[in-house]
């Protein structure tokens, strides 16, 4: 003699919803794009973190609005520089004094950033770019800001 279970439909339909959204949960996180990793103890992990600390090593010399400096270099994996930067361009204003200043301030941003702590991930990126850095003393305008291709603006 069989016996016969109850069912209880309402009971099923909980546990196949519940199912159903686990089943859910484990595939989109099976497949979904990897998060990049959170920058630890204050390292760098981006380019926008990288710009924004060497805007805050940066302060123009009064007087000097309009000029502007150019450097390039490189950076290794730890984040210091390799080598002395390049001066690819200037554009100074003012009196001789003034343009010695805006020269001195832009070359202590670098002294004073860097090396700047990076993540293991962005060490390996820089360590294969070659980074364009401008201090300019304008207005901020649309600026080319990509990777490392870098505008700061005297700050305001």
């Amino acid at each position: 003699m069989r016996r016969h279970r109850e069912q209880r439909p309402e009971l099923i339909g909980t546990l196949a919803g519940l199912l159903a959204s686990l089943l859910a949960s484990l595939l989109a996180s099976a497949f979904a794009p990897a998060a990049p990793a959170a920058a630890q103890d204050g390292a760098v992990n981006d380019w926008a973190t990288f710009r924004a600390r060497l805007a805050g090593c940066w302060q123009a010399p009064e007087g000097s609005e309009g000029s502007l400096i150019a450097f390039r270099f490189g950076l290794d994996k730890a984040g210091a520089l390799r080598g002395k930067p390049l001066v690819t361009a200037r554009h100074l204003t003012g009196d001789g004094e003034t343009r010695r200043l805006y020269e001195e301030a832009a070359a202590r941003a670098l002294e004073t950033c860097l090396p700047v702590p990076v993540t293991p991930g962005f060490g390996a990126i820089l360590g294969e770019s070659p980074i364009r850095l401008r201090f300019v003393n304008t207005r901020p305008t649309a600026a080319y800001q990509l990777n490392s291709n870098i505008t700061i603006f005297a700050p305001e």
